[in-house]
């Protein structure tokens, strides 16, 4: 048997398993593959807004671990909710935004304080 023929009959045994319906996969891959994303995995529905507000706390705090703690500890000015928790809406967002914002400025007064002095 010539290598032409050869590689035409594997072509005709596979090519149905990697180009059609079938693919090799078990119960369980597939299962993975079907869930939903939730939270901050790519194509859930609150992925843009937790994007949003994952970017914009380094400007304030600079570290990882401070941003972190920010974003899960309940705060009164969110009505207990943890900023995390608060961006799962829109309005929510805005409002752990606006605590960011006004953290900022803080920040920002803080520091035009003490480079006077």
């Amino acid at each position: 048997m010539g290598t032409r023929t050869n590689k035409q009959r594997i072509c005709r045994l596979f090519h149905g398993r990697f180009h059609g319906r079938f693919l090799w996969r078990s119960a369980e891959e597939q299962a993975w593959l079907d869930l939903a994303p939730v939270g901050r995995e790519f194509g859930s529905p609150d992925y843009e807004r937790l994007e949003q507000l994952d970017s914009c706390p380094f400007d304030v705090f600079g570290d990882m671990m401070l941003i972190y703690e920010w974003l899960f500890t309940p705060h009164p000015t969110l009505d207990g909710m943890t900023p995390d928790d608060c961006a799962r809406s829109e309005a929510g967002l805005q409002k752990a935004l606006d605590l960011l914002a006004g953290l900022k400025l803080g920040a920002a007064a803080g520091l035009a304080i003490t480079s006077k002095n």
